[in-house]
């Protein structure tokens, strides 16, 4: 998941000494040391730890090293933190699973952090010029961002999640520096929470055989661990439930004011060795033994197709009667149960998205029709759900096409059987030669694109009578 806030103030120093100790294996040199992350960070020749002074500088819009002025001084949002944070049940494993799976973890959730910065650096990041009273949107270079990450949440209870501190300052495909356009960050918040999800879910599968539960409007969690465990580590938002029924607080507002009443002062240098003794503590308070949790781990992985009511779901709010490329990344991400990767995502979208010559980024991206991007009943009866795999689904996009153009060329619209043959006693037998034969062709093609897709038992196509 990734929540967003704006920097209206210089907090360097609140990410730079909030060390953190608690994981096992940094992702810096030293303990609770950020990493420079970005591709406008590495133009700048920022790389590797974060150095305080240069972390100020990029903050307020300076160069990092000499301290000049690349934007406008009088921005009144510094920055962005970007808090990508994993679903309870990972935490749950990463504490209690033993260090080697909170090796295994670690390391998904980076690359899933890695791989969400990377979309919303090509797609969500951009900057905004005044043109002859109309305000462009410009490409830029990328994110001038330190990241920090931690495992724990104010209650000590496991939170794995990472702040990844975005400075207000773009620089544009016109060559300019500038603050960034916050539009394209918000408007593509909701894909790179997707990105995240869905490469920490194929991460954490590829390397542990964990499998996750898919219900609808809820975050996907690791099977096998159990809401309770769940619960016991959740006590920070429960203190946030809490006081919201005591307030009678129903409204978005009320949420942030609890989280904000109920803040306490986190406690620093708490050791990953001295926590995963506590937490087993709990854990056995409620009768869940360590042991129990290797039960979700070593299941076997196999191909995947997505959930195409999640998929059509997770359109249906997408505003405008319709959907942009970020609305098609979020539904793909979201109908993936077991994970798929950021950079398949990009393949998979471009592959339903029609390519265009204007400029698509931040708030620009085209208002898309549905229907061109959720398959009808009649391709799914066909040949089954997308794959998730780039490359097999490749191959059923290229069978949709054939029966779609068939249905094209033969004035089939509402027909429900794919070829639209229908349910009459005369079947094949009433069609033109013309278009018998191209029935026939068209149905063999469907039928070595599902032999390819490993969807065997015969459709009989050729024979359709809306079976």
């Amino acid at each position: 998941m990734l929540g967003i806030h704006r920097l209206t103030s210089n907090r360097a120093d609140y990410y730079l000494t909030d060390l953190a100790q608690e994981l096992p294996v940094p992702l810096a040199p030293l303990p609770g040391q950020g990493v420079w992350i970005g591709q406008a960070a590495q133009g700048l020749g920022l790389g590797g730890t974060v150095d305080p002074l240069q972390f100020r500088n990029v903050l307020e819009g300076c160069h990092p090293d000499s301290g000049r002025q690349m934007r406008s001084n009088r921005a009144t949002v510094l920055g962005y933190d970007l808090t990508f944070s994993a679903p309870k049940s990972a935490s749950v494993l990463f504490a209690l699973g033993g260090e080697d799976v909170a090796h295994h973890i670690m390391a998904a959730h980076a690359d899933a952090v890695r791989g969400a910065v990377a979309y919303m650096e090509a797609h969500g990041i951009s900057a905004a010029r005044r043109a002859g009273g109309q305000r462009e949107v410009v490409p830029t270079s990328g994110a001038v961002a330190g990241w920090f990450t931690h495992g724990v949440s104010r209650n000590l209870d496991p939170h794995l999640h990472s702040h990844v501190v975005m400075a207000s300052l773009v620089h544009g495909g016109d060559g300019r520096w500038s603050a960034c356009d916050q539009r394209g960050i918000s408007a593509h918040r909701e894909a790179a929470s997707a990105v995240y999800d869905a490469h920490l879910r194929v991460g954490m599968t590829a390397r542990l055989g964990v499998h996750w539960t898919q219900a609808p409007q809820e975050r996907a969690e690791v099977c096998g661990v159990s809401p309770l465990l769940r619960g016991e580590f959740s006590s920070r938002s429960a203190d946030i439930r809490r006081h919201m029924a005591e307030m009678g607080a129903h409204s978005a507002r009320g949420n942030h004011i609890a989280w904000a009443v109920t803040r306490t002062p986190k406690e620093v240098g708490a050791r990953y060795e001295d926590l995963t003794a506590r937490w087993e503590y709990r854990a056995r308070a409620i009768g869940v033994e360590r042991s129990e949790l290797t039960e979700v781990l070593g299941r076997k992985v196999e191909a995947q197709s997505f959930n195409e009511h999640h998929f059509a779901a997770a359109l249906s709010v997408a505003p405008d009667g319709g959907a942009r490329r970020r609305d098609v990344i979020t539904a793909f991400g979201t109908a993936a149960r077991d994970g798929v990767s950021a950079d398949d995502l990009e393949k998979l979208s471009d592959m339903w998205v029609p390519p265009t010559n204007a400029i698509q980024v931040g708030v620009s991206e085209d208002v898309l029709q549905r229907r061109l991007i959720v398959p009808g009943s009649y391709l799914l009866r066909a040949l089954g759900p997308r794959p998730v795999d780039p490359r097999a689904h490749a191959v059923w996009r290229a069978a949709a096409r054939e029966i779609d153009d068939y249905r094209q060329r033969w004035g089939v619209t509402r027909a429900p059987d794919t070829l639209g043959v229908g349910n009459g006693p005369s079947g094949l037998a009433a069609l033109p030669t013309s278009r018998l034969v191209d029935h026939v062709r068209t149905a063999h093609q469907v039928e070595a694109a599902r032999a390819l897709l490993g969807r065997g038992g015969p459709q009989t196509m050729e024979l359709d009578r809306g079976r």
